[in-house]
Parts: structure tokens; sequence; C-alpha cells
């Protein structure tokens, strides 16, 4: 096994070696050192780049109680559907238990460090799963690919990693991570930062690759790719030495929905013009113009934009870690939060208005311990519809009919050496009701999923 690690890390590597006169081509092992995932494992070094493997085997058993908006096979789980009843009004299809066990989750990791260019500190990381995306749930998937350029106090990244919106995760044992109240992305983006002292400032440029924002043709990323330019994200955090830090950020979307309309016009055909004698014979036939209505596809340049800011703290002290976040979202379908955007104006030439749904999303966690940890996760999600009324089409992430969400969720963990037991529940329920010209629904009735999670994982 360590044969074939060293062989491929060697392949992967020769291009780098090859620029460095004094490297030497021998694969060996250099130091015991933790990892991503907590464990400690032997890294592996060819020449100058150091190679450190790391994954785990994650196995989830869950139960649900009625039909979900979820994905990956029933892992990711968001919220519960609303009712549907069948024609004589007894029965509510949506009220159907459901039960899996699964390890699609388990995940590949590696990260490159030793090398230096250009005054920096060259380092990289590819991460994989098996969870799939789009219609699969069990192809092989990157997760992250990157590159990263350090220095004294600026870092440039690119490749496709966590969005910034999506740091500092809660502690929770299902796969969605707290989604829908926080924002759940990994991104192909280009980001910069600047650290000074206890601050950190940060710059990025992303696009859309697996989440994606919503519109006329469903999900898909070609409203970012139209529209040319990307997504802007700008941050800054605070972090001192006891374990506590602030930060806050803004997060600016502008999409193309569509490129293309129809349009009407006047365009001139000829018609035959027939005159008829006393005897109603045809006298003669003449062709004359006429005007008639049709219509073409024509080029239209319309945009919908977003602004959506956020902010977080975290506390660390020993065994105890508090972690909040509160966003203001406009249009965040492709962080993967129930959102998206209406039409709300139609102009001549045929391009439309957008406005955003606006939403108020916030999480809590809580947890304590480390042989066994106790984790509790409360959110909140509340609809505050747009601000202009919509007099068209709706495109939402998710149902367009919800007013508010709020999800309760306890855990225990048991972690020994490189195995971690788990048991979680989560209780979610959505105020389901009819919505207004703005897009805001007002609740008329609650449903409600109980979730029971267990998970047994292996590190290394």
């Amino acid at each position: 096994m360590k044969r074939i690690i060293a062989l491929t890390a060697a392949v992967l590597s020769f291009n780098a070696l090859m620029a460095q006169e004094d490297s030497v081509v021998v694969a060996k092992v250099i130091s015991e050192e933790p990892i991503s995932g907590g464990t400690s494992e032997k890294s592996l070094s060819v020449g100058k780049v150091k190679f450190k493997p790391y994954g785990f085997i994650r196995n989830y058993f869950y139960y649900d109680s009625r039909q979900n908006v979820q994905s990956n096979a029933g892992l990711y789980n968001q919220i519960p559907k609303d009712e549907a009843w069948n024609e004589t009004h007894d029965e509510d299809l949506n009220d159907v238990s459901t039960a899996n066990f699964l390890a699609i989750t388990s995940r590949l990791g590696l990260d490159i460090s030793g090398v230096r260019a250009l005054n920096a500190d060259l380092s990289a990381k590819f991460e994989t799963d098996f969870c799939g995306f789009a219609s699969s749930t069990t192809m092989l998937r990157i997760r992250q690919a990157y590159m990263k350029m350090k220095w004294q106090h600026n870092s440039i990244l690119a490749g496709q990693a966590w969005h910034p919106m999506s740091g500092d995760l809660p502690d929770v044992l299902g796969l969605a991570s707290g989604s829908p109240f926080q924002p759940f992305s990994r991104s192909p983006q280009i980001r910069y930062d600047y650290t000074v002292g206890k601050m950190r400032y940060t710059l990025a440029a992303i696009w859309q690759f697996q989440y994606k924002s919503v519109g006329p043709n469903g999900k898909s990323d070609e409203y970012l790719t139209k529209g040319i330019m990307p997504e802007f994200f700008i941050g800054l955090d605070y972090a001192n030495e006891k374990g506590f830090q602030i930060g806050a950020g803004l997060d600016m979307l502008r999409i193309r929905p569509r490129t293309t309309t129809d349009y009407v016009y006047d365009k001139k055909i000829l018609v035959n013009d027939t005159v008829f004698d006393a005897d109603n014979n045809v006298k003669e036939v003449n062709e004359v113009e006429k005007i008639v209505s049709d219509t073409t596809k024509r080029i239209v340049k319309e945009y919908a934009f977003s602004v959506s800011p956020m902010m977080f703290i975290n506390y660390k002290k020993d065994k105890f870690l508090l972690r909040w976040k509160g966003v203001f979202g406009q249009n965040t379908a492709h962080l993967n939060m129930m959102s998206g955007y209406g039409v709300v104006g139609i102009n001549e030439d045929g391009s439309r208005d957008y406005a955003p749904l606006r939403s108020f999303s916030t999480w809590l966690n809580l947890s304590y311990g480390s042989k066994v940890k106790g984790n509790l996760f409360l959110g909140y999600f509340n609809n505050f519809g747009t601000s202009k009324a919509i007099f068209g089409d709706l495109y939402v992430n998710g149902a367009s009919n919800i007013d508010y969400i709020w999800r309760i969720c306890p855990a225990i963990t048991y972690n020994v050496n490189k195995l971690t037991l788990g048991l979680e529940y989560e209780l979610t329920t959505v105020g389901y009701g009819p919505r207004n010209i703005f897009g805001e629904a007002v609740a008329d009735h609650t449903v409600a999923n109980n979730r029971i999670c267990a998970m047994i994982k292996y590190a290394w």
C-alpha cells in the first residue's frame, strides 16, 4: 500500500520536482503530524513535497417521520414537505416515513505542501467523496481542489473550496450542516486574504458549479456565466488568543436569468387579392401587401441583483464551543437556502425587472466535551418577501409558500482514538401558507419532521 501511495505521489509531483535542481526523488516517511479530521498519521515526502493523506469511512443511518426536501439519497436533509392531500382530503400523501443506511459520504483527501515559489509557501488540497451530484448519488465527485500561495501577511487561493459565506459550519452530525439556516456551498473561486495582527480581510471572486442559482431553466450555472461578472464577497474578522472570533461579510450576486425573449413585431406579407365579375367568376388576381403580427427571438439584457450581509461569532474555551451566525439573505438559492427572486416588471423591449426574495436566518450551536461530547443546534428562518410586487414568475429553491422555519437538534458523540459514534435527533417545523403579491407567505398551518440520525465513523 505504501508503494502505491509513494508511486501516486511521485507522479503527481513530477513536474514540480523537475524544476527543483536540488530535489532528490526519494519517497520516505518524515513525520507524524495531526492531519484533517483530528487524527495523527505519517506524512509522505517526495523530494521537498510533503503529502498528508486523510479521510474517513462514515456510515449514516437515518429515519424520517415524513417526506422531506432532501438530496444525496436523503442524507442531505433540509425541511419537511408541505401537506399534499388526496382528492377526498382524508390523507396527506407526504405523511410517509422513510429510513436508510448508507456509506456514500466516506471521504478521501490529500494535503500537499513543502514547496516555495515567488517567495511564497505553496500548498494544495484535493478532496473527494462518493455523493455525486445532479441525478447521481454514487459518483465520485470533487469536494475541494485548490492551490494556495501564502506570504507573511497575504495569501491567494485559487480553485474549488468552501464558499466564504459557508465558513464556520455548525458542529452537527447531519450532512446538511445546518442548512437551510446556514449557507452551504463549495465553489470555484479566487480568494485574497490579508492578515495583520488579529484582523483578517477577505476579497473573493466566485463562480458556480454544483450549487447553482434558480431561474427559467431550473437550477443552472448559466445565469451567472452568461452575466459574465462573478459573484463577489468581501469580509473581515477579528480573532484573539483567548478563543474569541467575530466577523462580518457581504455577498454580492448578479445573474442573467434570460438572454432572449419572444418579441412581437409587425411584418409585411404578400397575399392574393382576387377580383370577381358580376357572375362571380374570377376576373383577376393581384398581389397586395398586408401587415400582420408575428413573434421573433431577440436578445435582451436583464439582470437580477442581490446583496446578502452576514455576521458570525465563535468562542472556544477548553471543552466548550459556541458558534452563532446571522444572515440577511437576498436570492441565496445558490447557497442551498430557501430563497429566489421574482419578476416585478416587463419593459417595452421584452426585458424583465427582478426583485430578490429577502429573508433572515440565524442559528446557535453549543457543544461541550471531548471523549463524550454533547451538542445542541438551534435554527430559525423567516421569509420577508420582495420589496416590489411580483407581476410574473417566481423562481425559488425549495417551496415558495414558506413563512418561517425553526429547528432544534440535540446530539451526543463518543470519540475514542479514530472511532466516532454519534446519535442525533432533529425536529424541523415549517409554517406554510398562502403568499401575497410580494412573495411573503402567512402561515395557516405547520408541518414537522422528526429525524433520527446515527453515525459511525473511522477516520485516518
